[in-house]
């Protein structure tokens, strides 16, 4: 296996969680591929026999097996694999009383949906950017899923909202993007008002890993907690901010 070992921030959200969905895409590719935390939190080790980065490419919906629900969810489609990686984490979900509700970690509004924000994100990402500067590569553009807190503002801090007046701003595309596939499997658990999830510092199956980044961790397995709260950025959008370490 080759290991590939991509520096980060670890109380990024966004960063975090795309190393989550790189994770995912090492796995579809080729399964059993493991990944860690080393250097607390802030290298993310993955031992795959996938080549890293792929290019991706949105799915039609008569590609899938059924025909999505309402065309909200979206498949990405991956080289060498003949099924797209499903994603339909921002479905609303039904309440014990019977009423639907939306995920929480959905950010967007007004006439944005997930299938043209990921359409025009990956047209920013770089297949040939080298893996560990994956979480670096950056461009200017409108478009992003308020997932990386380094692009986090409120209209209160800059006094008017870049949404409005339809500016660009520096996004990370390949942050956004691997973010959105790794929200499918591994989605931060909720603590009152903000929100918690777990590096955990040895390496580990893919079924291992969507525990150990949101559940206590078990004996014998050492895991930095983290946690963060969202916040508005106008017209209805939310965004990720930096997150806090927790004491043990």
């Amino acid at each position: 296996m080759t290991e590939y070992r991509i520096p980060l921030d670890p109380r990024n959200p966004g960063q975090f969680l795309a190393c989550c969905g790189l994770f995912e895409i090492a796995d579809l590719l080729d399964p059993g591929a493991v990944a860690g935390f080393d250097d607390r939190g802030r290298t993310f080790s993955l031992s795959t026999n996938a080549t890293l980065p792929v290019q991706l490419h949105l799915a039609r919906p008569d590609e899938f097996a059924q025909v999505p629900k309402a065309l909200e969810e979206i498949g990405l489609r991956y080289p060498g694999c003949k099924t797209p990686f499903l994603l339909n984490w921002w479905l609303k979900y039904k309440l014990k009383d019977g009423q639907l509700d939306k995920t929480v970690f959905k950010t967007w509004g007004g006439q944005q949906t997930p299938r043209a924000m990921l359409d025009e994100l990956l047209k920013q990402t770089d297949p040939n950017v080298p893996i560990e500067s994956i979480l670096q590569q950056s461009r200017y553009t409108t478009t992003r899923f308020g997932v990386d807190a380094r692009t986090a503002w409120e209209p209160i801090d800059v006094g008017y909202s870049p949404n409005d007046i339809g500016q660009n701003s520096v996004t990370f595309p390949w942050v956004e993007v691997l973010a959105v596939v790794g929200l499918q499997g591994f989605r931060p658990s909720r603590n009152g008002r903000a929100y918690q999830y777990s590096t955990w510092l040895q390496p580990l199956g893919l079924p291992g890993a969507r525990a150990a980044a949101v559940a206590p961790p078990w004996d014998g397995l050492s895991v930095i907690r983290f946690e963060f709260s969202m916040a508005s950025r106008g017209q209805g959008y939310k965004t990720f901010l930096l997150a806090k370490e927790l004491e043990k």
